[in-house]
């Protein structure tokens, strides 16, 4: 008897338990099936809409990398509002094409976005080319407006840019997305600070979201009372220039061939140059980059000075004045020399050992939007091709 009852509970534990488990299943499912259901967060970096930057803004950026399309900003604000698109994006997408028409084909081609070859136009090696940037900028507007917003229903840089630079043509997808949302937060954040809203249009949130703040103005050289320049600490940051190589010889040959850079014979004295001053080639590249998209425009080409180091001359840097930048009889002297700059000059002597220290005495602009674009540009570059190293490193 006591037997039988003892039965009877163990079944009715067990059919309770079971009525609970299937009972816990069922929310599950019910709240996975919400969550399913539930509509995910608008990307904010949608390409149609009005203006967020201004034509000054866009002269000023283009200005401040000496673009061949300098002076063209009303040019491309008055067709971004014809195709509806916001001007920024245009802004950003000729910035990660070829620096504003500053380096690659671009130069000759007139192209903002390296357009592959199109009807209407010419074709130089595989890619449209345009008798104005005028054209290239109509050009651009036309095949986002037309092509990837109208025909596929693509609306925003998450969408567009894994068609518009495929990993198949091994582009790095995900890092050129970052650098066009970087670049819209950026200059719509300089566009409130510096001009106020676009007329009609008030841009109080950056792409993240977030409310938009004024940006500390680096601290940039400034005459002192006894005519020399001098410089105030600026706050540490994560980008020290002293340290062990990430990059490898490999891949520094890899980028600079990639380029077609004069300097691709000398990845190995870039890296043990590094290595002997105790600075990490990675920042020589960023900056060689920044400053004559290593060694292949502007100056640089007749200097040989892939990073430009502004005179007085020195007995060691073998080197004379030319329009008052250091000039090098080889790409070899030049490189040297800025290495043995940067870390008397720069590191020992002023005590600027980052990024954000340096970069505001090396440029010589008081400009803070061209010091703080050089520092965001430089520390992007570091993290992009620290993590491309690695990659190749593993495979």
């Amino acid at each position: 008897m006591m037997k039988g009852r003892r039965m009877q509970r163990i079944s009715k534990i067990l059919i309770v338990g079971l009525l609970l488990l299937l009972f816990s299943v069922a929310s599950l499912a019910s709240e996975s099936a919400t969550l399913r259901a539930a509509p995910q967060p608008a990307s904010v970096y949608v390409l149609a809409g009005p203006p967020s930057v201004s034509p000054a803004l866009i002269d000023l950026v283009l200005t401040s990398y000496h673009s061949p399309a300098a002076g063209k900003g009303q040019a491309l604000y008055d067709d971004g509002i014809q195709y509806g698109i916001d001007p920024v994006y245009a802004l950003a997408f000729f910035f990660h094409e070829s620096t504003f028409g500053t380096a690659g084909i671009a130069r000759t081609t007139l192209s903002l976005g390296n357009l592959r070859c199109i009807p209407d136009a010419a074709c130089i090696d595989g890619f449209a080319a345009f008798p104005s940037w005028e054209a290239g900028f109509i050009a651009w507007y036309r095949l986002i407006r037309t092509v990837y917003i109208e025909s596929w229903g693509l609306s925003t840089v998450e969408e567009i840019i894994p068609r518009y630079a495929p990993a198949a043509d091994h582009n790095d997808v995900a890092g050129y997305i970052r650098a066009v949302e970087t670049a819209v937060d950026t200059w719509r954040n300089e566009q409130v600070r510096l001009f106020g809203p676009v007329s009609g249009v008030s841009p109080t949130t950056s792409g993240t979201g977030q409310q938009l703040t004024p940006v500390p103005t680096p601290t940039a050289v400034v005459p002192s009372a006894s005519g020399s320049a001098t410089a105030t600490p600026y706050p540490a940051d994560g980008y020290p220039l002293q340290g062990h190589p990430t990059v490898t010889v490999d891949f520094i040959a890899s980028l600079l061939t990639h380029y077609q850079s004069p300097l691709a014979s000398d990845a190995q004295l870039i890296y043990e140059s590094g290595k002997q001053t105790g600075i990490d080639p990675v920042y020589a590249l960023a900056f060689f980059l920044h400053d004559s998209t290593f060694g292949t425009v502007g100056l640089g080409r007749v200097t040989h000075s892939p990073g430009l180091l502004h005179a007085p001359v020195t007995a060691d840097c073998r080197c004379r004045s030319l329009s008052g930048y250091r000039s090098y009889q080889s790409w070899e002297d030049g490189i040297r020399d800025w290495f043995r700059y940067v870390h008397d000059y720069y590191l020992d002597q002023q005590g600027l050992t980052t990024v954000g220290q340096l970069v505001p005495a090396y440029t010589q602009s008081r400009d803070p939007l061209v010091v703080k674009t050089f520092i965001q540009m430089v520390e992007r570059q570091v993290t992009l091709w620290r993590q491309q190293s690695k990659q190749a490193g593993q495979n």
